[in-house]
């Protein structure tokens, strides 16, 4: 399991995680590309390296072909802002205007554009999530259902960018789980599309409930509402937990204070063998689902996030027969897993607890077999093997190409793996 560890050094906005992902190891090209495929026009991106305080740092910086699909961003230097991902503009908004490249969209139609792309399905979940606790946390400052609201600012096409960005670097880093340390907050105001606005923004401020803050003598934004939205949908508090270090990053904010280094660090590294991890364990029984449409339930919560599904036939009120269905996802994705079970499971609700459950450190390996290569999956706790599993799928494949039993592949791989060992 890979654990990334975020160290708000300065605060957080957007492009300052992204910026700090790609100095821990992410291929910017790989990035780019992959952000390219939402279709969306009207932007480029570059790296630069620069100075903040005692920090060599990255800066992730998305440029528009024409402003106005940024209200007002990147002009924020003497304002205190983390990049230029904040969601409210500092100056009075301009008349809004339609496409792609306007400022303000609908939650819904972001989340249609996230549906329909094609974005890996751990990507499009994550970008999924943090726009949708983005809306969620508007809707109750406006008084409104999240399917109501109209993002202004974080509409933009770079705070769009910097979000799938981020999920995708996350995806290319292979990381699993994310803590975030203390998150420190200026004070301040400023002035967006709804006009004076207090710092910390309050979206900002539904968005880091449940996560530990602490007030700076900083006048300024220094954690954006999109910030924020990515620690909402994909972090928990928490000191560094265990792990191997492999890899750690610094990212910086555009603007560059006397007063403090504007940065955020990452530190990435494998989770400890025997490790206690955090899940959301979902729940439901239905009676209304038909038999062939299980499969297409159990792929799209895989699809959505899901770590794993299980699915059993029982009876259930006035003797029918139905289905208990239990599915294990990570925290940050209970509520789209949760969704995709409501859509695709035909039941009018589910329950869900957090639960702590404890894993052993995996890493894969590949053995020659005579059919080829297979992928082994160990099971490691104080870096004694516990588990060895061939990748059936590779296996399957391999037999059906060779007309051979699957079971002689497996047995092979195994066999590959214990004479390589020794």
């Amino acid at each position: 399991m890979k654990r990334a560890w975020i160290d708000p050094v300065g605060g957080l906005a957007g492009d300052m995680f992204v910026a700090a992902l790609i100095d821990a190891g992410a291929d910017v090209a790989a990035i780019l590309a992959e952000v390219e495929r939402l279709g969306v026009p009207g932007w480029t991106a570059r790296v630069e390296r620069v100075w903040r305080g005692p920090f060599h740092a990255v800066r992730f910086v998305v440029e528009l072909d024409d402003p106005v699909g940024s209200v007002a961003h990147d002009h924020q230097h003497d304002h205190g802002h983390g990049g230029h991902d904040h969601a409210h503009a500092l100056a009075p908004a301009p008349a809004l205007a339609t496409g792609w490249r306007a400022a303000s969209r609908r939650w819904v139609d972001i989340r249609a554009l996230l549906e329909g792309s094609a974005l890996a399905p751990r990507v499009k979940a994550r970008a999924i999530a943090i726009f949708g606790a983005l809306a969620v946390a508007e809707g109750r400052v406006h008084g409104m259902a999240p399917e109501e609201v109209t993002f202004h600012e974080v509409g933009a096409v770079d705070s769009i960018v910097d979000v799938v960005a981020a999920c995708v670097a996350l995806e290319l880093l292979d990381i699993d789980e994310l803590t975030v340390g203390v998150i420190p907050l200026g004070t301040g105001h400023t002035l967006g599309a709804h006009g004076w606005i207090p710092l910390p923004a309050p979206a900002t401020v539904e968005l880091l409930r449940g996560l530990s803050v602490e007030g700076r003598e900083v006048k300024g934004e220094t954690v954006t509402p999109t910030g924020a939205a990515i620690l909402a949908a994909l972090a928990r508090s928490g000191p560094m937990p265990a792990m191997r270090v492999g890899a750690s990053g610094v990212g910086a904010g555009t603007w560059d204070p006397a007063s403090h280094p504007n940065v955020v660090r990452v530190v990435i590294g494998a989770g400890e063998a025997g490790a206690v991890a955090e899940v959301a364990e979902l729940q439901t029984h239905v009676d209304s689902l038909h038999p062939e449409l299980v499969p297409a339930l159990v792929e799209a919560l895989f699809e959505a996030g899901a770590i794993d599904v299980f699915v059993a036939q029982g009876l259930m009120k006035k003797g029918r027969p139905g289905w208990s269905v239990a599915v294990l996802a990570p925290p940050e994705l209970r509520s789209v897993v949760g969704e995709a079970l409501l859509r695709h499971g035909r039941t009018l609700g589910y329950r869900w607890h957090l639960a702590a459950r404890e894993v052993l450190a995996r890493s894969w390996e590949s053995v020659a077999t005579p059919w080829g290569p297979v992928d082994v999956k160990l099971g490691t706790r104080a870096g004694e093997v516990l588990h060895c599993a061939p990748e059936y799928e590779q296996c399957a494949a391999l037999a059906r190409q060779a007309g051979v039993p699957v079971g002689e592949v497996v047995a092979a791989a195994l066999a590959g793996w214990s004479f390589r060992r020794g």
